[in-house]
């Protein structure tokens, strides 16, 4: 549950490195983080500067060169020291390579640059959820989707609902997951959360509805093969338990689900 949670991260931070870099390039004058000021013709802009480090930064994290990511990490701190989304990629550069303190030491500092930022505030309550604060975590979250324009909205809701699940409150979690589908039906996370839902609510049909779902608009996991499994099992559809079963021991033969089904074979075919 943490990956999806990191995986959601790392998405808003490329849109917001993405959208701070389109500002400042269409704007021509003014710079980022400095709203009324501008940049006369010419000279040097050291805010679309530190958000092209920026850039450059988290592309190479998520390549994993961790040397050449921290050292345009820090150019782009030593330049753009006021910038909330500086900050905001730092944070997530430490997160990733187990910084706590840092980590939130940056989150805390991005939060007070620009502290009704939605993708701060969501970014940071993912970070707590993966601490275990779960109930802090679950007030950031809603202080993310309580702005009425956030155009991530659904991820918040997404982030929300694993961290409800991950506290042990399954029916948070399903409204969660609903109101993500309901501004975006194409939510990987959320449709396999929910067919998960339905399937431990012995709803089966609905459970095969959001598996199928989820099959159109992402690759399968592990996860998600035992789960639809294991539904067609109860909906008595042996030609797709077949299917689900081959593929699911072809393309995972080293996973807990696979070592799961393999050890109780006879119960499921």
């Amino acid at each position: 549950m943490k990956v999806q949670i990191f995986k959601i991260l790392a998405v808003l931070i490329g849109g917001i490195v993405l959208s701070a870099c389109e500002t400042t390039s269409n704007s021509g004058t003014r710079a980022i983080g400095a709203q009324g000021s501008t940049i006369p013709k010419g000279e040097f802009d050291r805010n679309k500067a530190a958000q092209t480090r920026l850039a450059a930064g988290l592309t190479y994290l998520r390549q994993g060169n961790l040397q050449f990511a921290k050292r345009h990490l820090d150019r782009a701190l030593e330049l753009g020291a006021d910038v909330g989304s500086v900050h905001f990629g730092i944070a997530y550069y430490y997160e990733q390579i187990k910084e706590s303190k840092k980590a939130e030491k940056s989150y805390k500092r991005a939060l007070k640059l620009e502290p009704k930022n939605p993708d701060f505030l969501n970014g940071y309550g993912s970070f707590l959820c993966n601490k275990n604060e779960f109930a802090e975590a679950d007030v950031y979250f809603s202080k993310a989707i309580g702005n009425p324009i956030y155009a991530n909205i659904e991820s918040a809701y997404v982030n929300a609902g694993v961290c409800a699940k991950l506290a042990g409150n399954g029916n948070k979690a399903a409204n969660y997951f609903r109101k993500a589908l309901n501004r975006n039906g194409k939510l990987p996370v959320a449709l396999i959360e929910m067919a998960t839902v339905e399937y431990e609510k012995k709803r089966y049909d609905r459970a095969y509805n959001y598996i199928k779902r989820y099959e159109e608009v992402s690759k399968p996991t592990a996860k998600s093969l035992w789960l639809a499994l294991r539904v067609a099992h109860f909906r008595k559809e042996k030609n797709d338990l077949s299917s689900y079963a081959l593929k699911l021991e072809q393309l995972f033969p080293d996973s807990d689900e696979t070592a799961e089904f393999l050890d109780n074979k006879s119960q499921w075919m």
